[in-house]
């Protein structure tokens, strides 16, 4: 690669703080706000094509050093893996889009359960592995005292069918939570159910409802946020796990 190319760790705070056209990774939540300047404020920039394979060669790792918010200031759909060499689970990180905390995104396994200080290496182009998962908002209504926004997830196999996933997401404000409708219909496991920030689902506990190559699995999900914003209309940190 060439030097423009290369990642480099630079030092600074704020979603600001990473260079246009870089995939950046923060070493602290809300952006390293409130760290030490030039210590505890380090970031890890990767230019848009670019991959790193092992973040703690940039002593990112599975530690409190490890990869706590991210900015992808590229025009590329870009992905963060559990383990190095783009293996393990995957959370996209959408072109133009930022993730303030890691700690508000699920993660099925993770030793704090969530994806804080879990993203060891990542692939600065948009990456599409055996299973993934899409969104689309169908509509949104008041409901009681909140506000109802219904979309389609939709779980797609690429090479092998996944007989057991999960799929999540995460920093919702204070209030929010699934629908009661949802809850009582689902046909899944609900393992979080949006009342601490984040959903995670799972498949049933007894199988049925795998993905299969060709075969799209939808799941219709409803949450209840305490008031409207059009920052609601996507959801945030939306993964699938491949579990077994």
């Amino acid at each position: 690669m060439s030097d423009n190319k290369e990642p480099k760790l630079i030092y600074g705070q704020g979603a600001e703080a990473c260079p246009e056209g870089n995939f950046c990774l923060y070493r602290a939540s809300n952006f390293n706000a409130g760290q030490t300047p030039g210590r505890g404020d380090k970031i890890l920039a990767i230019p848009m094509g670019a991959y790193v394979n092992d973040f703690s060669e940039y002593g990112f790792d599975h530690s409190g050093d490890g990869v706590s918010a991210v900015v992808n200031n590229t025009v590329e759909d870009n992905a963060l893996f559990s383990a190095a060499d783009q293996q393990g689970h995957s959370l996209p990180v959408e072109r133009g889009t930022s993730i303030a905390d890691l700690r508000a995104i699920p993660m099925a396994g993770s030793p704090n359960g969530s994806w804080n200080d879990q993203a060891q290496s990542a692939l600065a182009s948009r990456f599409v592995g055996n299973l993934r998962v899409d969104q689309e908002l169908r509509g949104s209504w008041a409901e009681g005292s909140g506000h109802l926004y219904s979309y389609r997830l939709t779980m797609h196999a690429e090479q092998t069918r996944v007989m057991k996933w999960a799929v999540g997401f995460g920093g919702l404000p204070e209030g929010s939570s699934l629908s009661k409708t949802f809850i009582d219909t689902f046909w899944g496991e609900i393992l979080r159910d949006g009342t601490d920030g984040a959903v995670l689902l799972g498949s049933p506990e007894g199988g049925g409802h795998s993905v299969d190559p060709g075969t799209a699995l939808p799941i219709d999900i409803q949450v209840v946020y305490p008031g409207q914003s059009p920052a609601y209309e996507r959801l945030t940190g939306l993964n699938a796990q491949q579990l077994g």
